[in-house]
């Protein structure tokens, strides 16, 4: 199902975000703030899980890598209309808390398509204070649900423990 859900958000979604991930299935989260003055991609890259921030066509003012076992990531838990989740980075003591959203509207009637919202946003950080909260432009949002960072974590030997809200060792 997530991997439905995932090829059906890539492909129905405008993708007007650069594109820094190696394939759209390495991609967490890509999309472009400011009118599309700035942009952030969010990667699987072998191992390592980026973060890339900065003017579009330029060098990344902000690029951050931690390996994916140790990837601060909590999945949707498969509840509630709004399909979401959500990674945390870490650059010293500011942290930016990267979310994409699936917002499903279902009609009364059955018969209707479930229309699908996709969304993003960035969570800047420090001390327990939000300094900052960063909006993708609509329709430059491409958000790999399911994908990317969860079958890293789970070909890592993680599995994610519901009840703790946390990842740990399958065994």
């Amino acid at each position: 199902m997530r991997i439905i859900v995932a090829a059906l958000s890539l492909l129905t979604f405008p993708q007007t975000a650069i594109a820094e991930c190696a394939t759209p299935q390495d991609t967490f989260l890509s999309c472009t703030f400011s009118n599309g003055r700035k942009a952030v991609d969010v990667c699987v890259e072998g191992d390592m899980f980026t973060y890339r921030f900065g003017r579009v066509g330029k060098a990344p003012d902000l690029a951050l890598s931690v390996p994916v076992i140790d990837a601060e990531y909590t999945p949707w838990p498969g509840i509630g209309r709004a399909i979401w989740e959500t990674v945390t980075f870490h650059n010293d003591k500011t942290s930016y808390v990267v979310a994409g959203v699936i917002d499903r509207k279902f009609s009364d009637d059955e018969k209707d398509e479930i229309q699908a919202e996709i969304s993003g946003l960035i969570d800047v950080n420090e001390g327990g204070e939000t300094l900052a909260t960063l909006e993708c432009d609509p329709g430059s949002v491409s958000f790999g649900y399911g994908g990317s960072i969860y079958e890293a974590k789970t070909a890592a030997g993680q599995c994610y423990n519901l009840e703790e809200q946390r990842w740990e060792s399958c065994q």
